[in-house]
């Protein structure tokens, strides 16, 4: 898709939808107001249609020359927010995709006082909603240009907005790939390529590496695939950084359930169980972009569960290298066995904040929905920024306790832990209070989200259509870039 950022005056074309934003009641003013006029287009023309400019309202207009305008509702001015600008916008795009158009234009929303991040948050929401994923239709409905008008000082915060939604659109790509294309070592490729093109530092373990390191989890998880594990390890350092940042993120490419097998409607979408991954590397496309005064490592290890000969069974017990002893009760509950791996490893770089995410339980999703990411950390200063940063991002996070009268469920009865609780409830609690076993004590903040709910959806939420979302990787972006 071609974007294009243009600080000329707004040309309306036959080919294009052109989107308007209209404040509740408002008025249209200069340039726009100007194009209207010309095209016949009045707000009694609007209201004709029941439009009165409330988030979400939607109108599709032709002018007298018969060019599309869609005209979407930002709501009251003084109740916009970063998050009414990317619905505003995306329920216009959304609108266009609904009428088979393959280019649009758009002029920047008027915000007053030329509020950085509400340009931004148009970038994102204009780009979010612009994206689907389309590679194997032959019949294509993408859209192919978008034109942004808009004044010559914003464009450095529009590019911001536009990093961030290219990011997490990155990460959407590889999610919605199948596992008959993205395996364990396609991951790694990915890697590289970033290492290429931003200049990272990238290793790639493979199964002699993973013996060395004594990746037990990784190993014993990966060796029921013939498409064989790999831990990946990207690093960006700049000269003198502020602070160290571990990223972790769960790469299983698809989960059968391993042999405890999962019934035919869980295992389908299961190429979902990377996401954790692949948001690790849109975040770290990013980074590349960004160029934070920070030290980051991007932590990957990456398996695919399958019922096999060599597969690993329940009442198998492995030792890690930390030295505690974990009983498999479920090789279902495979991400927690290969993030174990991660942590200590991330553990040895002595980071200030560690940070894994992963779709990990079901019991998440069913604590709190198909939308709201599950935070789990004792820094309470921590999860207050991370809190904040999600609502100003639109990627909603829930924080919910490290419990630890839940420990019982998971204690071992020949091991040291067992990698399932005793009893279903509270499930995302104690697969947390199990990652926290393998975090080193000189881990100054650490940070385990759970992304099980939104990291993919079944129908079109906010900007977002059927498919990967690319959550966390705008809020975990805009914390690092913020780091002092």
């Amino acid at each position: 898709m071609e974007l294009v950022y243009s600080a000329g005056k707004p040309v309306v074309k036959k080919e294009e939808a052109f989107i308007v934003g209209c404040y509740e009641n408002g008025k249209f003013d200069g340039v726009i107001s100007e194009l209207l006029e010309k095209e016949g287009i009045t707000r009694d023309t609007l209201k004709a249609f029941g439009f009165k400019g409330k988030l979400g309202d939607v109108a599709t207009v032709s002018g007298a020359k018969g060019h599309l305008f869609i005209f979407t509702g930002l709501g009251k001015k003084s109740d916009l927010n970063r998050e009414a600008v990317r619905k505003a916008i995306g329920s216009a795009v959304k609108e266009a995709r609904s009428k088979k158009v393959k280019k649009i234009a758009a002029v920047m929303f008027d915000f007053g006082k030329k509020n950085g991040d509400f340009v931004s948050a148009f970038a994102e929401g204009l780009l979010l909603s612009a994206y689907s994923f389309e590679k194997y239709k032959s019949e294509k409905k993408e859209i192919e240009k978008i034109t942004v008008y808009g004044e010559r000082e914003l464009k450095e915060d529009f590019d911001y907005g536009r990093i961030l939604a290219e990011a997490a659109n990155f990460t959407r790509d590889i999610v919605n790939e199948p596992g008959n294309v993205v395996a364990p070592e396609t991951l790694a490729e990915i890697a590289k390529d970033l290492a290429s093109d931003y200049g990272f530092k990238c290793k790639v373990f493979k199964e002699k590496d993973l013996e060395k390191k004594n990746m037990i989890g990784i190993l014993t998880v990966g060796k029921g695939s013939k498409n064989p594990p790999r831990f990946i390890h990207l690093t960006y350092k700049p000269e003198n950084p502020v602070k160290k940042v571990v990223l972790v993120g769960k790469g299983v490419t698809f989960d059968s359930g391993g042999l405890n097998i999962k019934p035919e409607q869980f295992m389908k979408k299961m190429k979902m169980d990377k996401a954790g991954a692949c948001a690790v590397l849109g975040i770290m496309k990013a980074i590349g972009e960004l160029k934070p005064n920070v030290e980051v490592h991007a932590l990957i290890p990456t398996v695919e569960n399958m019922p096999d000969g060599k597969a690993y069974r329940p009442d198998d017990i492995l030792v890690y290298k930390n030295g505690k002893s974990v009983e498999i009760h479920s090789t279902d509950a495979e991400g927690r066995l290969i993030l174990a791996d991660a942590l200590i490893y991330g553990s040895d770089l002595n980071p200030d904040i560690m940070v894994d995410m992963a779709t990990l339980t079901g019991a998440c999703v069913v604590a709190l929905g198909h939308y709201t990411s599950g935070l789990f950390t004792a820094d309470d200063r921590f999860a207050q920024t991370l809190l904040s940063l999600s609502q100003e991002s639109g990627e909603k996070m829930w924080r919910l306790p490290l419990d630890e009268d839940l420990e019982e469920e998971i204690k071992g009865t020949q091991s040291d832990i067992q990698n399932v609780g005793k009893s279903r409830y509270g499930g995302a609690i104690t697969a947390a209070l199990f990652l926290k076993n393998f975090v080193g004590e000189n881990v100054k903040t650490w940070v385990h989200i759970d992304i099980a709910g939104p990291a993919f959806v079944e129908k079109d939420w906010k900007y977002y259509g059927y498919g990967a979302t690319g959550q966390p990787v705008r809020t975990l972006a805009e914390l690092i870039k913020g780091l002092k």
